[in-house]
């Protein structure tokens, strides 16, 4: 959707490079074709021309007072219902674009633009088969035009049409091989089919094609961070975060850098790309609470403790932020802070076992031995499944 979207942006204020491609005729010419002709060499030319220069620098205003002109000439004109399609669809005015777009089309059914234009205003209401039937005519028209074909593909995907997806993208890349954005999708594709390996292998080539290219270390480092494989995905992302330059962008790989490192134990890197992330999204709870996490790998229990406590003020009751706040108390010999705070732990389903596995330490180390055995009993119990076990109770085991 967010591709889509970004066109129709495009496509308001850059336009398509083409008015629309020429047909060979073979035969007599039919009315249509002349009278294509004659608007083409109508006085009106000369304005569209300035309409479509107006409409790219984002003149709208001057672009209707013109059109308004061409329009009084020649109101049948498919290039001029293109273009004041444009006006409206820069305006909101989505019915209205949609009905300029179809007298465009009748007008002249070789405008690959318009049919373009009509596909994603439909896919842009959720009118599939419509969209499926205006882009697949535009891709007609353009064979070549990745725009085309990417949308295209975006819309069988949406209609659950997987295999048709796959078979238009494989069939493009034969003749366009090198073309970086239908590879990712092919990539993209096969992922969606559960054919991880050919997904893996197509990314593979991707970085090895264009290995420098934002846009491929960006999907192939989530496809990694989607596979867990956590210590490819921080190297692509800290590769990516060193190329980018829009702020937005750079942000949100420091985002996945950060969360891929922590999550690969490289717990000191990931507090120094933590460092950076908190200073630009300071009222993020998430954020402290896995800077708090990546300082307790790095048994720095202070820093963790003020990490977790950060949280916590900025959402109340977080129970993430309650565990490495515990956890921190714990490192730090403070038991009995500890303790209270793994009884609030105790009461969340996911960390239950945890809690009251951790309960049963703090008690062991106040020498309150019977309810260190009563916490024991109830965490032997459940099923702990929180990584942070293994931070503890491993140790303690062995000294039990």
């Amino acid at each position: 959707m967010e591709r889509t979207k970004r066109t129709i942006l495009l496509l308001i204020l850059a336009g398509v490079c083409s008015i629309w491609s020429g047909c060979a005729a073979s035969g007599r010419t039919s009315k249509k074709e002349q009278m294509l002709k004659a608007w083409e060499k109508s006085s009106i030319g000369p304005n569209l021309a300035a309409v479509r220069r107006l409409l790219e620098q984002g003149q709208v205003e001057e672009a209707k007072k013109l059109l308004a002109k061409s329009f009084q000439a020649e109101p049948d004109h498919p290039e001029a219902n293109y273009l004041l399609a444009r006006v409206h669809l820069a305006e909101g005015r989505l019915p209205a674009a949609q009905a300029c777009l179809k007298k465009a089309v009748d007008g002249a059914p070789q405008m690959d633009e318009a049919w373009f234009a009509l596909g994603l205003t439909a896919l842009e209401q959720g009118r599939l088969e419509e969209a499926a039937e205006s882009l697949g005519k535009a891709v007609e028209l353009k064979p070549l035009q990745v725009e085309y074909i990417l949308t295209l593909s975006h819309c069988y995907v949406r209609q659950g049409r997987i295999e048709q997806a796959v078979d238009l993208i494989e069939t493009k890349r034969r003749t366009l091989p090198f073309d970086t954005d239908l590879l990712l999708t092919a990539a993209d594709l096969a992922q969606r089919s559960s054919d991880g390996e050919r997904a893996a292998a197509l990314y593979k080539e991707a970085l090895w094609r264009q290995g420098d290219n934002p846009r491929v270390l960006e999907a192939v480092g989530l496809h990694y961070m989607d596979r867990q494989l956590w210590v490819p995905a921080a190297e692509l992302f800290e590769k990516l975060f060193l190329i980018q330059t829009g702020q937005e962008r750079r942000q949100m790989t420091l985002r996945w850098l950060s969360y891929c490192t922590l999550q690969a134990g490289r717990y000191a890197a990931a507090l120094k790309w933590y460092d950076e992330l908190s200073v630009l999204r300071r009222d993020d709870p998430q954020v402290w609470l896995e800077m708090g996490q990546a300082a307790l790998g790095a048994d720095l229990p202070d820093r963790a403790l003020y990490c977790g406590q950060k949280a916590l003020q900025l959402q109340p009751g977080l129970t993430e932020a309650q565990v490495v706040t515990a956890c921190a108390f714990y490192l730090k010999n403070n038991y009995a802070e500890a303790v209270a705070v793994f009884q609030k732990v105790c009461h969340d389903s996911k960390w239950e076992a945890f809690g009251w596995w951790m309960s049963g330490l703090c008690y062991q180390r106040l020498g309150q031995n019977a309810l260190a055995r009563s916490a024991f009993e109830k965490a032997s119990q459940l099923n702990p499944d929180s990584p942070l076990i293994r931070l503890f109770t491993e140790p303690e085991k062995k000294m039990l």
